[in-house]
């Protein structure tokens, strides 16, 4: 005989399984796709201040101009300089050329003036220590501060690194703009809220199947035929 609550048991075990796939897919997927900084400098203000979140895309399948990058720096091209992460932006990439000339307002890109609102004060030169022109190698990118007064960027590695570049290869992630941030932690937030509501429902699924199943379906007995006298007909010789 079927016992009773077959069907909420399976509902629970599907109810639970799809759970488990949200909460641990919204909690893991992230950690896979990307990586989460605190900012702790002030060479990438006003983008970036101390304490700030900042959420990296990792591998990213290209690196362009205007990215902010987090990049390991120093030891990459077998200085002393043990290196770390730092956060910067990339100005140029392979093939491009970036000068400046002392006293100019804007840095020369391509031979062309670089338009630079993202900068702090409006004043992309500032802090630069001389004059420079990069023609940057393939598979690398000079980057900048974006409070270039007070960032030890690509223009004090000019003697470090080749050009005071830095290989892409070491990029190990692309910032992403902050609207997208928060589509992303909204998006995963809401997967780990779905997931564990659906445990939940799992578990009371679970509970209510058990103490069906523990019942016992009613015995029924045999069921008897009234027997139905028949009215005793005249005698017959």
């Amino acid at each position: 005989m079927r016992r009773p609550g077959r069907g909420l048991g399976i509902a629970a075990l599907a109810v639970l399984m799809a759970g488990l796939l949200m909460a641990a897919g919204g909690a893991l997927v992230p950690r896979l796709l990307y990586r989460a900084a605190s900012y702790s400098g002030s060479a990438m203000a006003p983008t970036y201040t101390k304490g700030d979140l900042v959420l990296f895309r990792k591998d990213p399948a290209e690196v362009r101009r205007g990215d902010v990058v987090l990049v390991t720096v120093g030891a990459m091209d077998g200085g002393e300089d043990p290196g770390g992460p730092v956060v910067e932006r990339v100005v140029a990439v392979g093939g491009d050329t970036i000068a400046y000339e002392p006293g100019a307002s804007r840095l020369m890109l391509n031979g062309r003036p670089l338009d630079e609102p993202y900068v702090k004060d409006g004043e992309p030169t500032a802090g630069s220590p001389g004059p420079f022109s990069v023609t940057v190698p393939q598979g690398r990118v000079f980057l900048l501060g974006d409070n270039r007064g007070n960032s030890a960027d690509s223009r004090y590695r000019l003697r470090t690194t080749p050009g005071g570049t830095a290989p892409v290869a070491q990029v190990l992630g692309v910032a992403l703009p902050q609207e997208e941030t928060l589509r992303v932690g909204v998006l995963y937030g809401w997967l780990i809220i779905v997931g564990v509501l659906a445990l939940l429902a799992s578990a009371v699924l679970g509970v209510v199947w058990l103490v069906l199943r523990r019942r016992r379906p009613a015995v029924q007995g045999p069921v008897r035929a009234a027997a139905t006298a028949e009215p005793a007909g005249p005698a017959h010789p």
